[in-house]
């Protein structure tokens, strides 16, 4: 969001020039007297050098804490007074308060409680680039992202919006900041609307991914995600099912969530979920089979077997190209061959051919498809047969 410099009075610039001299007065307080230690460390003798190195060293980091915890307080304390304060003065703040970075992050966060709309969104821009950049810095940015968690709760949806989209930039991951964050996006799934729930789901997926390539645990992201295929939205059921991808959370929730996504009204989650679960099953095929077989036996819906088929026939032919065994998944579309619908009939049949099946149990049941009620699944078993004898 670009924001707009604005021109300061001579009140306001008055004001600025003492926030100025009294911050320069504490970042400079203690810089002489450390001057003077280095030097005095420089007439002492060759053999206590290493030593007073070290305590200078100790010296300066112990100021350096000290400091920043002043001015911390200091940029804090400044908050209330600005109350009476035009808004345009409040802004101005805020550009400050980001420019000089992560040790305006406290101030920020008090800045969220302003009145204004307008100020509130811009402390949370300014948290966002304070975080991004630190980030990237590689140093710890837990402040700026439980200020930015903490913004989800604003009444404004303008706020809780551009809270969502810089903590998509900022995107935590320490056990700090997670702690306060993620429970922050989970309770957002279901705030604003349909895209706004479709961006938070986006956050989640992005700090997910964070985690999985870094060896931590994604199941809370996991659960939050599974928890998105119940939005009322399609756009949001399909985005749930590619984050759970994205994260690589293959795990036996996540398949049973899919397995039920293939009953979904909507064609778009269905093939998405089809897909999904064709890409875990390649490699968890024996996970995510006896899952399968259970629904294909028992789902109601014709639709939904006929989307099992294809699942199942994927992973077989995955497991043919391994020189595996694909016994398991042959056993379950010979079953289907024999559904009451003629599609998933036919479908089994395709799939079945593709593979293509190695068990001669398959030759027979095909033989017997060639006498199906339905051209479709006749003409399916034909050429399932002529692709099975021409890779044998």
């Amino acid at each position: 969001m670009p924001k707009e410099r604005l021109v300061p009075n001579a009140g306001t610039k008055q004001w600025f020039w003492m926030l100025t001299i009294i911050t320069s007065l504490f970042l400079g307080l203690g810089i002489g007297q450390l001057v003077q230690f280095r030097g005095a460390t420089a007439e002492a003798q060759n053999a206590d050098l290493p030593q007073l190195a070290d305590e200078l060293d100790a010296l300066k980091t112990d100021y350096k804490k000290i400091q920043a915890k002043w001015r911390t307080e200091l940029l804090v304390q400044i908050v209330p007074t600005l109350a009476d304060q035009p808004n345009s003065v409040k802004r101005q703040y805020v550009d400050f308060l980001e420019e000089i970075g992560n040790s305006g992050t406290a101030a920020l966060v008090a800045m969220l409680q302003d009145p204004s709309k307008r100020v509130r969104e811009e402390a949370v821009e300014a948290l966002g680039e304070i975080g991004e950049h630190e980030r990237k810095a590689g140093r710890n940015y837990d402040a700026a992202a439980i200020g930015l968690a903490g913004a989800l709760t604003d009444a404004s949806d303008d706020v809780f919006r551009e809270a969502v989209a810089e903590l998509g930039d900022v995107r935590p991951t320490s056990p700090e900041s997670l702690a306060f964050v993620v429970p922050a996006l989970i309770t957002a799934q279901t705030k604003g609307s349909s895209s706004a729930r479709d961006d938070v789901l986006d956050v989640l997926g992005q700090i997910g991914e964070d985690l999985s390539e870094n060896g931590q645990s994604t199941d809370t992201i996991r659960d939050a995600l599974i928890a998105g295929l119940n939005d009322n939205s399609t756009k949001v059921r399909t985005n749930a099912i590619s984050e759970l991808s994205d994260i690589q959370a293959a795990s036996p929730e996540t398949f049973a969530a899919l397995i039920q996504a293939l009953s979904d009204d909507a064609k778009s989650v269905r093939s998405r979920a089809e897909s999904v679960l064709i890409k875990f099953g390649k490699n968890r095929a024996a996970s995510i089979t006896p899952m399968l077989v259970d629904a294909l036996l028992n789902n109601q819906s014709a639709t939904t077997r006929w989307h099992i088929v294809d699942v199942l026939g994927a992973i077989g032919e995955a497991l043919v190209k391994k020189g595996a065994s694909d016994e398991m998944v042959v056993k379950p579309l010979l079953v289907a061959l024999q559904d009451t619908d003629a599609n998933v009939r036919r479908n089994a049949a395709d799939e079945l051919g593709e593979m293509p099946a190695k068990s001669p149990d398959v030759i027979t049941a095909l033989n017997l498809a060639l006498k199906d009620s339905s051209k479709n699944v006749r003409n399916a078993a034909q050429k399932a047969i002529q692709r099975i004898e021409k890779n044998r």
